[in-house]
């Protein structure tokens, strides 16, 4: 893996000399080609050598390599900054250091200057077409080197924790890729110094009186309707939407499994998730704050941890708290975030085996509950949140393997036909029945070994896939939630919600009478007008969407319905005012600007 990024940082520099060479050698420019050439070597040997030089001196400090906080001394005392680096940093050695390897850099590709031997092997390739085909070649292997992929995705940071080890993790990525990567995660830090995007400053302060941002957040839990489960799984199902669970769409038969739980439990489907993204959605799952379109794993350290953590919340009630992933935790850096957010343990696909039988990125989803299952405690009060990754690109598991029941779309069921279009492949669909089969699998076994728990499930946004072309705004939009285990009712409820309800729903299905909790959502067991997701609200009527590049969009969910409710737009917005401050500034409402 480190290997294909260094391939990305040696094409960049290699990228002029390269055109130069195509472009310039067919009107004999060889002298010129030459000159770019060796000014390139020159850069890099230059360059290369002092950015490692100080990536190594920066991760003893840091304990990583370059990162936003590395331009925190652009505010510092500038004096105060040098100073550090000529007493702490040994600039005589590190310049020894530095010198020494542009030396040996420069004698290197001296050494290699006049030799011909690439040339000579190529010159007796001698077969027809031999020249545009090497070209041809050449081209491609470039054009591989510089995305660090042969494949229709390019090497990128999420991926790049391949390693149980956290150390190599940290040094996979180059030195001017993780530059890179630091600019731009400074870049969107810098947005702390923005503007309230929802409401001005008068109308903030006028609706939030509070000192802090969680004394508009507090509640005290009523007393349990249940016995305190020992186990809680809280499953959120990678692109798992609402359709495939509606009875329009039951005979494609993809969602047999969670239907049968959800029969079984309680099954709210006037639901939206927090995002669009799965780290928007997680991000509001794990930290109880609406996603108001800021991307929790660049900002989420940089304020105190929140208040509203579902893992710091829970272990008030005695709940050892952990993280299943699918995939690495290098992904939106959600291993280190979820840490800070105060989870007690974090499992990934590296843990469950590190890849798919048949080589894609993350574990299958039968694996990850394997791995949930080797460890938890049936002994201990365990909250366990589980990130599933099978339905996904690149949609690598061996269907036919798993037992999916179409070959072809012709076996679909006559009235599942009149329903599709050719919109989702077949692959896709069976991505999806495949991730439902790991749920139901996981399910009976798990109620089994662990007879006091709570199940519930939900995807983490729409799909973004669908069966036709013409989604409704409904289809595009909702995900479910359900709730299956000991003492849960059985029922259909159309009470309206979202992804920060589900934590308080749960504390106030369990939690003693008078427990104290931070939440920007309430109970689902509740009398609820509405539910929020950014820039979407529900509620038993109606679904709106409110898009800040196109004209709002509003959807009725009740064929009584004859009117539509004008003042959501006016409480998103208040919410995510409140949402957007806490993410952005901080708890503290009365700090000086």
């Amino acid at each position: 893996m480190g290997f294909r990024f260094d391939c990305t940082a040696i094409a960049y520099f290699l990228l002029i000399p390269t055109i130069a060479l195509l472009s310039l050698s067919y009107f004999n420019h060889f002298k010129a080609i030459k000159i770019i050439r060796k000014i390139h070597q020159f850069l890099f040997v230059i360059l290369s050598s002092i950015i490692c030089v100080v990536t190594i001196n920066y991760f003893k400090e840091y304990d990583d390599q370059f990162n936003n906080f590395m331009f925190l001394a652009l505010y510092d005392d500038q004096k105060a900054v040098m100073q550090t680096i000529l007493e702490y940093y040994h600039p005589f050695i590190n310049g020894f250091v530095l010198l020494f390897s542009i030396i040996v850099g420069l004698l290197i590709f001296n050494k290699f200057e006049n030799k011909t031997f690439i040339y000579r092997a190529l010159k007796k390739a001698n077969f027809k077409f031999n020249r545009p085909i090497i070209v041809f070649v050449f081209l491609l292997l470039f054009v591989a080197g510089i995305r660090g992929s042969f494949s229709s995705i390019p090497v990128l940071r999420q991926y790049s924790g391949v390693s149980k080890d956290e150390f190599l993790n940290k040094t996979i990525i180059n030195p001017y890729r993780s530059l890179k990567y630091a600019i731009s995660d400074f870049n969107r830090v810098n947005l702390l110094n923005s503007k309230n995007p929802f409401l001005t400053e008068n109308e903030f302060k006028k609706l939030y009186p509070f000192s802090k941002v969680t004394d508009a957040l507090h509640h005290k839990t009523k007393g349990p309707s249940i016995e305190k489960p020992k186990q809680i799984f809280l499953v959120v199902m990678e692109s798992y939407d609402s359709w495939p669970l509606m009875d329009k769409y039951k005979d494609f038969h993809l969602s047999d499994n969670l239907k049968d739980i959800a029969s079984r439990g309680t099954h709210f489907y006037n639901f939206l998730p927090s995002g669009n993204t799965t780290i928007d959605s997680f991000g509001a799952i794990m930290t109880n704050v609406p996603n108001c379109g800021i991307n929790l794993s660049h900002i989420g350290t940089v304020n105190e941890p929140f208040i509203t953590s579902i893992f710091s919340q829970f272990k008030k009630l005695g709940y050892q708290t952990n993280l299943y992933y699918g995939g690495y935790l290098s992904w939106e850096n959600i291993g280190e975030l979820s840490k800070y957010e105060g989870v007690d343990r974090v499992f990934s696909g590296v843990d469950g085996g590190g890849k798919t039988d048949t080589g894609g990125w993350g574990i299958e989803d039968e694996k990850l509950f394997n791995l949930v299952m080797k460890n938890t405690d049936n002994e201990k009060y365990t909250f366990n949140l589980i990130l599933t990754t099978s339905y996904h690109a690149p949609y690598s598991v061996d269907l036919e393997a798993k037992g999916f029941p179409y070959k072809s779309i012709d076996d679909f069921p006559s009235e599942a036909k009149k329903h599709f279009d050719g919109s989702m492949n077949l692959k896709e669909l069976g991505h999806l029945w495949y991730g439902d089969k790991a749920i139901g699998d996981f399910v009976k076994i798990a109620e089994k070994k662990y007879n006091n728990s709570i199940f519930c499930f939900t995807g983490d946004h729409f799909g973004r896939k669908f069966i036709n072309s013409k989604p409704n705004l409904y289809e595009k939009s909702s995900v479910a939630f359900i709730m299956y285990g000991k003492n849960i009712p059985v029922q259909k409820n159309n009470t309206p919600g979202s992804h920060i309800d589900i934590m308080p729903t749960l504390f106030e299905l369990i939690a003693p009478k008078d427990f104290e909790y931070y939440s920007f959502g309430t109970s689902m067991f509740d009398k609820k007008d509405f539910g929020i997701g950014y820039q979407k609200m529900i509620t038993q009527n109606e679904l709106d969407f409110f898009p800040n590049d196109k004209k709002p969009e509003k959807f009725s969910l009740n064929s009584s319905n004859k009117s539509f409710d004008k003042t959501l737009k006016k409480k998103h917005d208040e919410i995510m005012s409140l949402a957007w401050y806490y993410t952005m500034k901080g708890n503290d409402l009365k700090k000086k600007k």
